[in-house]
């Protein structure tokens, strides 16, 4: 069942994306306010970022660079180099039986724009990444670096018995796909909001042949000890950020995440809150950041600064936040 709420992925599946398009000379900063990301969204890789924002970024990038297959070729470097999201997978395996389900477990860990499952039969395998959303963002590019991640693990792992003649890929848009990755006739476009790729069954017997050197000491991607708490702190820090910006109410904020605003509604349902809470707490945060660094700032430049009508209104929340006025907390500094 897809869910039509926000799909929240960290920043490090940006990051070889991003690397790549360095490197070839592309505007990062261009392509990011483009995705409706900043810089500061990327400094940290377990930093969470939309599923429309990543689809999105691929799209510009690819755009720039008038390179179709862009994604697909960086998604490809990607594995190559040996990803960090199936790690503990790689180290426990020595078969393609034994890596996969552990992988495609590691990786659901990780990463909410994608539903992944695993179908074996005597003949063929079958993985099934499903999108948990509807996404808005172009999905070429996206769709693309899927398969390319998938048939470039397929390649490395079974080494010489691999026969791209034998994968079957069913994806919805084909146009980022390199021709060169697997012949024409083994994709099928569907109205499907995913990819499958299917392979034959044998080779999960082979024994995994990947000369990944992958880091074993974690660097704090996925450290969260609680989801939701990570999305709801998220949420505040580009609440924040907008209210520095003047106004700054729900419609703002899913402009901000390219979502609709009952998406949004119901992922702050699903946290547990709403809208409305957050923005209060960002707002006392916020004032009380000015009151303690602008002695001098009157009370109805502050009022107008976090996006209330006028100072009455922000004395009243003041109060209600600390059981003062702003007067009354600025004479106890």
């Amino acid at each position: 069942m897809i869910n039509d709420g926000i799909a929240f992925n960290r920043a490090l599946q940006l990051q070889p994306f991003l690397e790549l398009f360095e490197r070839l000379g592309g505007n990062t900063d261009r392509v990011l306010r483009a995705a409706h990301l900043e810089s500061f969204d990327l400094s940290d890789p377990a930093t969470l970022i939309t599923g429309n924002a990543l689809y999105r970024a691929e799209q510009e990038m690819a755009d720039a660079l008038g390179d179709p297959y862009f994604a697909a070729r960086a998604a490809a470097m990607f594995v190559e180099a040996g990803p960090v999201f199936v790690r503990e997978s790689f180290k426990a395996s020595r078969t393609l039986a034994e890596f996969l389900p552990r992988a495609i477990l590691e990786i659901d860990r990780q990463i909410s724009n994608i539903r992944y499952s695993l179908k074996i039969n005597a003949d063929s395998t079958v993985i099934l990444g499903k999108r948990t959303f509807n996404p808005s963002a172009p999905i070429i590019q996206a769709d693309a670096a899927f398969v390319s991640s998938w048939v470039t693990l397929l390649r490395l792992a079974v080494a010489q018995e691999f026969d791209s003649s034998r994968i079957l890929i069913v994806v919805q848009e084909d146009a980022g796909i390199p021709p060169d990755l697997v012949p024409k006739h083994s994709i099928v476009k569907q109205k499907w909001n995913g990819v499958k790729i299917r392979f034959p069954t044998e080779w999960l017997q082979l024994p995994l042949e990947l000369n990944w050197k992958i880091p074993s000491t974690r660097r704090g991607e996925f450290d969260d000890k609680s989801r939701r708490e990570a999305i709801k702190v998220w949420l505040e820090i580009v609440c924040h950020k907008g209210i520095s910006e003047g106004s700054f109410g729900m419609e703002d904020l899913a402009h901000r995440l390219d979502v609709h605003p009952k998406s949004l509604q119901r992922t702050f349902t699903w946290l547990g809150t709403s809208f409305q809470k957050v923005r209060d707490n960002v707002r006392k945060q916020k004032a009380l950041e000015v009151l303690g660094r602008e002695r001098s700032m009157k009370n109805e430049e502050i009022a107008e600064m976090l996006g209330f009508s006028n100072a009455a209104g922000f004395s009243r929340a003041f109060k209600r936040w600390t059981g003062v006025t702003p007067t009354e907390f600025r004479l106890k500094l």
